[in-house]
């Protein structure tokens, strides 16, 4: 039988249609295959599901999709697909069970700060490290930068810069105390400290302070975001602030407190910028309003440490003294 116009063009259409269904589905990321009833559910994990312990000081995923966590005093976490994996100085070769924070090189080898140097383990499950020959290296922050340079910061000993000769150390009394460090998205490297922050340009150092407009000397938290916003969060500050290319601004979290102590700031898939903070909760801000998220919404307490993201795009929060919550995101 001989097709009719109408009936060609629809059949057309249908393959048409049929071809970029399977495209879009071939296409689809790990975000949109999430369970639709596992959105907004509060998951929580401590001691009693065989964690190390219940206090979260660093949340990281690696470049294979594991979920990496610091467990202050009792050594570090792996998180994947539901099996935990735990290390400590008594059982690898790590330097200590006392781990600030986590960083990754582009080799895929996870760098963890300890409170005596640097314990490197690489994609083949070998050990290595690194310790200052000549004083105590208590490391509270790292940042890999863009560039390949592994930026170091101490408790107070200033920080350390590795161009991929060795470790180079800068000391200065001011600014001893190194608390985080990030990269801007021109490639500038801002250090926090307990007396402002440091920029580093690539050819020499700036410094900023409460005279500048920051909301408070003592830096506890630094995130760059896809809008290309450096954010900085602080110990005693009466609001958050960020830098763009215009400048500094200032936001405040209505939190109902004379002071803001940010611990972590994150970025979810969606945009939305995450304050972890020592007293408040989690503050959630989508660049209209900013909303509180406490005991009573679902939190197991109000003192959150750090935040992190797994492979699904659920967020993890590590908590002060109860584990670390897990909080998958609503699928947009």
């Amino acid at each position: 039988m001989r097709k009719t116009g109408f009936l060609q063009n629809f059949e057309t259409f249908a393959g048409i249609l049929l071809s970029i269904m399977i495209f879009i589905s071939c296409e689809r990321t790990d975000y949109e295959l999430l369970d639709p009833e596992s959105a907004g559910v509060w998951t929580l994990f401590d001691t009693s599901d065989g964690l190390p312990g219940n206090c979260v000081e660093d949340i990281r995923k690696d470049r294979n999709g594991n979920l990496w966590m610091t467990f202050p005093g009792q050594g570090i976490a792996k998180y994947s697909d539901g099996v935990w994996t735990y290390y400590k100085a008594v059982t690898s070769p790590l330097l200590s069970n006392t781990v600030r924070c986590i960083a990754e090189t582009s080799d895929g080898s996870l760098i963890f700060g300890t409170s005596t140097g640097l314990s490197i383990l690489s994609e083949t499950n070998t050990w290595d490290s690194y310790v200052d020959p000549v004083t105590t290296m208590s490391v509270t922050a790292i940042k890999v930068a863009s560039d390949g340079k592994v930026w170091v910061g101490t408790a107070d000993q200033g920080f350390y810069v590795d161009s991929g000769s060795g470790f180079i150390k800068t000391f200065s009394e001011i600014y001893k105390n190194i608390n985080v460090i990030e990269e801007d998205a021109s490639g500038n490297i801002w250090i926090g400290t307990d007396n402002g922050l440091i920029k580093w340009n690539g050819t020499s150092y700036t410094y900023l302070s409460l005279l500048n407009g920051l909301p408070d000397n003592k830096i506890s938290s630094l995130r760059r975001d896809s809008k290309k916003r450096l954010w900085i969060g602080t110990r005693f500050g009466k609001t958050v602030s960020w830098i763009d290319r215009k400048g500094m601004h200032q936001l405040s979290l209505l939190n109902g407190r004379d002071t803001c102590s940010i611990n972590d700031i994150f970025e979810d898939r969606s945009g939305d910028i995450w304050f972890a903070t020592a007293y408040d909760g989690l503050i959630k801000y989508d660049g209209i309003i900013p909303i509180s998220i406490r005991e009573n919404d679902g939190l197991p307490e109000n003192k959150i440490r750090s935040i992190g993201e797994d492979k699904y795009g659920s967020l993890w929060f590590g908590l002060e003294s109860k584990g670390v919550v897990r909080y998958t995101l609503p699928i947009n």
